[in-house]
């Protein structure tokens, strides 16, 4: 009977080793194909093709268009050692991006795993140097609003920056519970959170697409995730820009100060378009599908009829122009061109 035990014994010990070595030599098998997908950010390709394409410029859902040309859903779920999602509209290794009543809750396992994962790494430091110029170029922008967005929400400043009358999870709570009930958009605290957030980065991603951003962790919130989430970004970026601190003070603004700075455009070109249609949108692509130019509460900002834009270009059905220092599409159907 002891020879019977000690066989079973050793069999069992010899079957955890082997598992134990197969799931090692996985996780360095994942961490280098995430490696290899950094080192490939300036090849990557739209493969969401009902969405305008203005990557790197863009919101969450062009960057997980360009994401999924390196590494595929499909792929990213045989990584895994449990279901991506629990939940939701996404099936078969496709994502389901038109759906408004749903959206994918996320698998705890799966998330904590990918951000175990993140530190391994980036805890290659050649690694990360070496892919630095990439992510920086491609990602910063994005990862910069995320983590602003998230550490918001946690600041115990958060009440006093909105004049709430409570602890900051009672106000978080409200915002993320607000947003996702509404289906992404916001209104009285969460509206009133978006529009003080100011979150200065060198790209239409700062004026557009943020609210996406925002959608996106209250989601995350949702599903019970956020943290997980919230650790692999953290590890992510800050191990490319160690220097972050979150200082509410830095991104609160106040409507009085003004949201753009109206810059005089250097140059003086032959021809302006000329605004005739009123409640024009400004759009971030030549596209009725790109993102519309928006005022820091989400509202649409609008040019008056009659205002007149440096002509930089056409497209298509669209001319670019230079609004306030920005360059922007607005439709030929209600504009025209003239000296």
């Amino acid at each position: 009977m002891h020879k019977i035990i000690n066989k079973f014994l050793m069999a069992l010990s010899v079957a955890v080793l082997v598992s134990a070595f197969s799931a090692c030599n996985n996780d360095k098998g994942n961490a280098q194909r995430f490696k290899d997908a950094a080192m490939q950010l300036d090849q990557t390709k739209h493969t969401f093709t009902d969405l305008y394409d203005y990557w790197p410029v863009c919101g969450i859902r062009v960057t997980g268009s360009h994401l999924a040309s390196i590494i595929s859903l499909e792929e990213l779920e045989k990584m895994l050692p449990a279901p991506l999602y629990v939940s939701g509209p996404h099936h078969d290794g496709q994502w389901s991006l038109d759906n408004e009543d749903e959206f994918g809750h996320y698998n705890p396992k799966a998330i904590q795993y990918l951000a175990n994962l993140a530190k391994n790494v980036v805890a290659d430091k050649q690694f990360v140097n070496a892919s630095k110029p990439l992510v920086d170029e491609y990602l910063y922008d994005k990862m910069l609003i995320m983590m602003a967005y998230h550490d918001a929400l946690y600041s115990n400043d958060l009440p006093k920056w909105l004049d709430y009358n409570g602890s900051t999870e009672q106000a978080r709570e409200e915002i993320l519970g607000e947003i996702v009930e509404n289906h992404g958009y916001q209104s009285d605290i969460s509206s009133q959170f978006y529009s003080i957030m100011r979150i200065d980065v060198d790209s239409w991603t700062g004026n557009g697409s943020n609210e996406n951003f925002l959608y996106f962790w209250a989601r995350r919130w949702a599903d019970g995730t956020i943290d997980h989430f919230y650790d692999a970004l953290n590890t992510i970026f800050k191990a490319y820009h160690p220097e972050y601190v979150f200082n509410m003070e830095d991104y609160y603004w106040e409507s009085e100060d003004g949201w753009y700075e109206e810059e005089e455009f250097e140059g003086d070109p032959e021809y302006h378009v000329v605004i005739d249609g009123s409640d024009l949108r400004l759009r971030l692509g030549p596209s009725t599908s790109a993102d519309t130019f928006k005022w820091p509460d989400g509202t649409n900002r609008h040019p008056k009829v009659g205002e007149r834009f440096p002509f930089l270009g056409e497209e298509g059905d669209f001319y670019q122009i230079e609004y306030y220092g920005n360059m922007l599409w607005v439709s030929k159907q209600f504009t025209h061109v003239e000296e």
